[in-house]
């Protein structure tokens, strides 16, 4: 797991730079009229009445850079540039203290930065009346996707020089309305927007709407047009029950007549998400695949999904290639396919045979020293638009609490397949270069899943998902229709993120990538984040499924899978008041930076929230000495991280009260403030009102004087044990440096610095006794061995060791379980040796005894000593066979 560092910085906390750019200056603006305070807005752009449901991103970064939603309006920071002026002003401030500096200098320089005045970040106007809901920057940082509940907005982004400049006034950015006719109050909301990977230039965004329809929309800062009408539309809910083609399956108009269907429940869509990331260690097929998650917990699959213009990845096309060909050569050999796997080979050889047709145009990269890019037009054989795949079905099914239509999913997260290396690299042609693959990935694809109460469910796609399209023609057979079979995704484990405490009909969990690995991702949830790691078994689970061999599979997958499984910590808490005022986290950013490390940034109630991580290393359990070092590191820590403390915002904004009699008592009954107070209905009424918000105020401030009291209390408890923890690790130094023993007989022993010498020199002598030792045991077990044996010899006695092992093995069976058995065949050849030795001996015994009756004693013929020599040689020879 991930060590953490740190949390919120001292400059992102008030009263730095950095806290100012995520603070709203409505509470300490006096408001001009009672609209103009009711409803008082978040810092996300919602009001307080409000009670939307659905994801929050009102957060977002291109680089270091940050866009986060104030008052409705998005502010725009660099997270290094805040750092740097924080810790210059630490230096002044410093230098100030030392007297290096005039104080009145050092004063005026710390009024302009502490005043976060706008010095600090810019103010992005567009042209966006509705509360912004997301902020999605496109994967090049050119654009960036604004939404609200029903209309999705996408504004120009500038270069960061342009951003940063020293003028710190407000930029009007050059902002387009996407589909001014589509996406409006009108219709359906608008519940995810996510950008194409495999769009030119990172310019392709999909739309998804809560009634299933989705809009590919391919953006061309060139031509208007491209912001108002979209390439492709799908409606979900008609491709379902389609069965060719030929159907129309756009989105029904705005007067169209929608009656009572299932499918307008069952098919309420959560989010959505791509397979891939457009990445070369990707299958070729994950990242052309969109994933539709529903509420009521059905997941689709649509693919391949493209613009009418694609940039592949360098590997994509060659990975696709050998895949199909490998698949129509397996389809030709299997007996047992159906006409339905042809008919998809089929298809897909067809539409990737016109992408290999084609003459790709080549366009200038993202940079000057970056390559070309190839870019390919989408095949129009089959068509545009693919089958819907699905509902996938869980195995085993989640419990009944799991599909409560109560607890709804809320997001998806999809890793895709890695590419077979080894199916490319036997692939001959070698203008590609496969170096660049990672390894140590998984060769099925993980499916992420999470509901409304937290519970994660990762699942595991071992079918794969790969291109599919409808018929041109309806079949109108006559026999009856089979159910198809639906294709599973196996539950591998769910994970339980929150408490029942912290659920609400506002929580909205959404899953973050990890910009260090694929296999680890962050989980937004309520008022905390979670890190969630999948590789501890990720490299055993790939090293199964590669195996040949199926013996004792099922116990070792047993054994993965009763083993550690995804490592899961709470790495960042709000630690908000609750009360209704509370509000819930923004989806958190992630990023690896030089200068900010390995950094955690979310937002809620004009607050930053950040936690900064130790870079985790690879989680296996083939390293137990680190965690054996981190008990160790742990036992030596004197105490935790800890977030500090942040006053409530109760303490230091300023009284209401000023403002309401300005804005609510009319000028006629103002002198009346002024004079003793008579009884009457308007005083009354004037009572109650400010009685109403003073009671707010005073029950605030109670409650942050409470927090104070209990982060006392706390710190108290948490000195106590810092005290222990000091108190055990002096004790422990002190029994390595000896000042723990006592004198006897009047005898001083060394202390400090000269017993540790000594112990060093004590153990440096045993080392070295033990080294000789070990020396003279070689080589008298070297001068007792003789000289090393050959190969031949070390190969023969491999052999003997053998034979001896399978001899022994039968001779203490009992003979009725030798005759049972008959499988040992080294022992009849054992025993046919045996009777041929006792048949020679008795040859030879015989011929003996004949010999000499018939010779009678010449014995001058053959001599005594060599008959007995060749005897003896067979002997020898009989008894080593």
């Amino acid at each position: 797991m991930p060590k953490i560092l740190s949390y919120t910085p001292a400059w992102l906390s008030r009263p730095s730079p950095g806290f100012d750019t995520f603070s709203s200056k409505a509470s300490s603006r006096p408001s001009s009229s009672s609209k103009a305070r009711s409803p008082k807005r978040n810092s996300n752009g919602t009001t307080g009445t409000a009670s939307y449901v659905g994801p929050r991103r009102t957060i977002a970064r291109r680089g270091t850079e940050i866009f986060v939603v104030v008052d409705n309006q998005i502010r725009w920071s660099e997270l290094c540039m805040l750092k740097d002026d924080w810790e210059e002003a630490q230096e002044l401030k410093a230098q100030s203290v030392k007297g290096k500096r005039r104080s009145s200098t050092i004063n005026g320089t710390e009024d302009n930065i502490d005043e976060g005045d706008g010095s600090n970040y810019r103010i992005l106007k567009v042209p966006v009346a509705e509360q912004i809901r997301q902020l999605i920057p496109s994967p090049n940082g050119d654009f960036i996707a604004i939404l609200t509940s029903h209309t999705v907005h996408i504004a120009i982004l500038p270069d960061s020089s342009h951003l940063g400049q020293p003028d710190t006034g407000p930029i009007r950015l050059k902002t387009h309305t996407l589909g001014p006719t589509t996406h409006v109050l009108a219709q359906s909301p608008i519940v995810s927007a996510v950008w194409h990977p495999l769009g030119v230039s990172g310019s392709c965004l999909v739309t998804i709407t809560a009634e299933a329809v989705v809009r590919v929309w391919e953006l061309n800062r060139d031509n208007r047009w491209s912001f108002d009408s979209p390439s492709l539309i799908i409606d979900l809910k008609k491709l379902a029950d389609a069965t060719s083609s030929e159907q129309d399956f756009g989105a029904s108009g705005i007067g169209s007549n929608r009656g009572f269907s299932p499918d307008s429940v069952e098919m309420e869509v959560a989010a959505a998400c791509f397979g891939g990331n457009g990445l070369d260690e990707e299958h070729g097929w994950a990242s052309m695949t969109l994933w539709v998650v529903m509420r009521e917990g059905d997941v689709y699959a649509l693919c391949p999904l493209l613009p009418s213009k694609w940039q592949p990845a360098p590997l994509m096309i060659p990975s696709l290639s050998t895949y199909v060909v490998a698949k129509a050569k397996a389809l030709e050999n299997d007996s047992s396919a159906s006409d339905e796997d042809f008919q998809d080979c089929d298809q897909q050889y067809k539409w990737f045979s016109e992408i290999d047709s084609q003459d790709p145009q080549l366009i200038s990269g993202a940079s000057d020293f970056a390559p070309e890019v190839e870019i390919y037009n989408r095949p129009s054989i089959p068509g545009p638009i693919p089958k819907l795949q699905g509902p996938f079905q869980l195995d085993p099914e989640p419990e009944e609490s799991d599909i409560d239509p109560e607890i709804p999913l809320t997001d998806i997260f999809v890793i895709g397949a890695k590419v077979d290396a080894d199916q490319l690299l036997s692939n001959e042609d070698d203008e590609f270069d496969y170096g660049g693959i990672e390894q140590g990935q998984l060769s099925v694809g993980v499916i992420c899943l999470v509901s409304s109460n937290g519970r994660v469910h990762i699942c595991l796609d071992f079918d794969g998902v790969e291109a599919r399209w409808l018929p041109k023609q309806r079949t109108t057979t006559s026999r009856p229709l089979e159910d198809p079979i639906s294709p599973t995704l196996l539950v591998l484990e769910s994970l339980e993120t929150m408490q029942s405490s912290e659920i609400s009909k506002s929580t909205w969990p959404i899953f973050t990538s990890d910009p260090l690995s694929r296999y680890s991702l962050f989980l937004t949830h309520g008022g905390a984040v979670s890190y969630l790691s999948l590789t501890p078994w990720v490299d055993k689970l790939e090293s199964e499924l590669g195996s040949s061999g199926n013996a004792g599979a099922s116990f070792r997958m047993d054994i993965v899978l009763q083993g550690s499984l995804t490592l899961r910590q709470r790495i960042l808490h709000s630690d908000q008041e609750t009360d209704a005022n509370r509000q819930d986290l923004s989806a958190c950013l992630v990023l690896q930076d030089s200068d900010l490390g390995y950094f955690a940034l979310t937002t809620a109630n004009d607050r930053a929230y950040a936690v900064t991580l130790d870079q985790p290393a690879l989680f296996t359990d083939q390293e137990p000495s680190d965690a054996y070092l981190a008990t160790k590191m742990q036992a030596l820590m004197l105490a935790p991280p800890r977030s500090a403390y942040q006053p409530s915002a109760a303490l230091w904004s300023p009284s209401p009260l000023p403002s309401f009699l300005e804005t609510h008592v009319h000028s006629r009954h103002k002198r009346t403030l002024k004079e003793e107070i008579r009884l009457s209905t308007a005083t009354l009424d004037l009572m109650t009102s400010a009685h109403r918000i003073l009671s707010e105020e005073t029950h605030s401030l109670g409650m942050a004087a409470a927090d104070i009291f209990r982060r006392c209390e706390r710190m108290t408890e948490e000195f106590r044990d810092q005290i222990k923890r000091a108190n055990d690790l002096a004790h422990r130094i002190e029994v390595v440096i000896g000042d723990d023993a006592d004198d006897y007989d009047d005898v001083e022993k060394k202390r400090g610095n000269d017993a540790l010498e000594e112990r060093l020199e004590i153990a440096t002598k045993r080392q070295k006794e033990l080294v000789r030792r070990q020396d003279a045991l070689r080589r008298k077990v070297a001068r007792a061995g003789g000289r090393e044996l050959s190969e031949k010899e070390v190969a023969w006695e491999k052999e003997v060791r053998i034979l001896e092992e399978q001899v022994l093995e039968v001779e203490g069976k009992d003979q009725e379980e030798e005759k049972d058995e008959g499988d040992h065949e080294t022992w009849r050849r054992v025993e046919e040796v045996t009777k041929l030795k006792e048949e020679l001996v008795s040859q030879v015994k015989d011929l003996a005894e004949e010999e000499s009756k018939g010779d009678g004693g010449r014995s001058d013929i053959i001599p005594s000593e060599i008959r007995k020599a060749k005897v003896g040689q067979v002997m020898g020879l009989l008894e080593r066979e």
